[in-house]
């Protein structure tokens, strides 16, 4: 009976670390280096994939991010001349560069699940196969196998959240290898299913 106490102790643990490392990121931040990050990966993406796929990312993410823009337009018009408003303007500038990258790496998320839908579906219905052939055989599922696609699942998920909010340059095969190990841990999720549920 304490092991979900200690379990869900250590979540709110490292659930409160990782708020604190987001706000000190997001305080200390320098303008510069998140208007490099967002340039990288608009290079990164253009040397990559093409202009043409750059520019398509852009269109599909424009709305969002003009209205992001809009949001930070508001709440620095009604600043003073301060210091504290200056950081403050400038704190919200970080924002809205950090927010514009996201978005534009879900997009880039969204065009790569154009072809990982299908894989992922493909691999989940393969694993589903292997589990009833090896229902009728001599082949028992692995528990095993079985959690450590659940755990592998979850990581990977996590790796896609992180990823998505760093305030850094990422390599261009993130995105691509995140959908390649979902699949892959829900094949091995699904075909190590136990006979009876």
């Amino acid at each position: 009976m304490a092991r979900p106490e200690k379990r869900s102790e250590w979540g709110a643990f490292f659930s409160i670390i990782l708020m604190v490392a987001i706000l000190g990121a997001w305080a200390l931040i320098p303008v510069k280096a998140i208007e490099a990050s967002w340039r990288t990966e608009q290079e990164t993406m253009a040397a990559w994939a093409g202009e043409g796929t750059r520019r398509w990312i852009e269109n599909q993410a424009g709305e969002m991010l003009s209205q992001v823009a809009k949001e930070g337009t508001k709440a620095v018009n009604g600043m003073g001349s301060s210091q504290i408003d200056g950081w403050l303007a400038g704190r919200v500038y970080v924002s809205l560069l950090w927010a514009s990258l996201a978005i534009y790496r879900a997009y880039v998320l969204m065009m790569w699940a154009l072809i990982g839908i299908p894989l992922i579906l493909a691999a989940s219905v393969d694993g589903l196969f292997i589990r009833e052939i090896r229902k009728h055989s001599f082949v028992s599922q692995s528990p095993i196998r079985h959690k450590i696609g659940i755990h592998f699942f979850r990581l990977v998920s996590v790796i896609m959240v992180v990823w998505l909010c760093l305030p850094v340059p990422a390599p261009v095969f993130v995105a691509p290898s995140v959908i390649c190990f979902m699949a892959f841990s829900l094949w091995l999720w699904a075909s190590n299913l136990q006979k009876r549920l």
